[in-house]
């Protein structure tokens, strides 16, 4: 009786076929740095010349003004660059909210019939329009509507970190209403919960932790935000700053300067450890 034939192993495996794609992205790549390195006139031998201006610049901070006048203004900016973001992540909060609500797309949608669904979607399409407005318009444009038309201060430098704030939290909330496990809202509407219902009970309480920790995100970033609105006159610290750096006060800048890093650095701190009290 004849063995079975046994086979034998291939040695090697099969040969990969080369492929274009990564070579062409790398291409592109290439070009479009180089095609904007053109735009913009970036010169690395013409950096590397410079050095002088900004070690001069950056001697000329040292020491820092330290006297009382000097940490009496810089505590003030500090203060106002605080009360901007924090106001400014308050109020965006609480617009977003809604208009989050609105532009969770499924419950625009479920459980309706025909007539209903393209009744619901005037306003989740209106919502969405909202928030890309806020969200597209970056917070210094904002800052300067507001400047033109209420004044130089703090004020108007809030209304734009508000309304910023607003358009990016509102983004990220809708897509968190979105993206929750859909166990509790299928349940819900087994009972023949509403839309409402189902939103109140089934994707925000499984939602507000996120937002929680997203609206504490966006507070340090209004803290870095409100530094540069003063530089349109929206308030703030950087008010300040720009007003040391006319004046050629290169050691009060530096005062001011550091203080707005350790406010930077204290609130990250301090937003990181309670967002992941809330994560655990």
């Amino acid at each position: 009786m004849a063995s079975p034939r046994t086979e034998q192993p291939r040695i090697g495996g099969a040969v990969p076929r080369f492929s274009w794609k990564p070579a062409l992205v790398i291409l592109i790549i290439l070009g479009l740095t180089g095609w904007s390195a053109a735009g913009v006139g970036f010169d690395l031998v013409e950096l590397l010349s410079s050095t002088g201006p900004i070690e001069r610049f950056i001697s000329g901070m040292f020491p820092p003004d330290l006297s009382a006048r000097t940490l009496a203004t810089t505590a003030r900016g500090v203060l106002e660059t605080f009360q901007m973001s924090f106001l400014g992540a308050l109020i965006g909060a609480v617009v977003a909210f809604p208009l989050a609500a609105i532009a969770t797309g499924e419950e625009a949608t479920t459980g309706a019939s025909r007539g209903e669904r393209l009744l619901r979607s005037v306003p989740y399409h209106l919502s969405r329009f909202i928030l890309n407005v806020f969200r597209s318009v970056p917070d210094i444009l904002w800052a300067l509507v507001f400047v033109v038309a209420l004044g130089l201060g703090p004020f108007p430098g809030t209304l734009a970190l508000a309304v910023h704030s607003a358009g990016i939290l509102g983004k990220l909330l809708s897509e968190t209403l979105e993206a929750v496990p859909s166990r509790p809202v299928e349940a819900l509407r087994a009972t023949g919960a509403g839309a409402l219902q189902t939103f109140l009970f089934g994707r925000l309480p499984q939602a507000i932790s996120g937002f929680t920790s997203l609206t504490l995100y966006q507070w340090e970033c209004n803290i870095r935000s409100a530094t540069i609105l003063g530089f349109v006159g929206a308030g703030g610290i950087g008010q300040q700053i720009l007003i040391s750096m006319n004046l050629f006060d290169y050691p009060k800048v530096a005062t001011l300067v550091g203080a707005t890093i350790i406010v930077v650095l204290l609130v990250d701190r301090f937003s990181a450890a309670v967002r992941r009290r809330l994560v655990d």
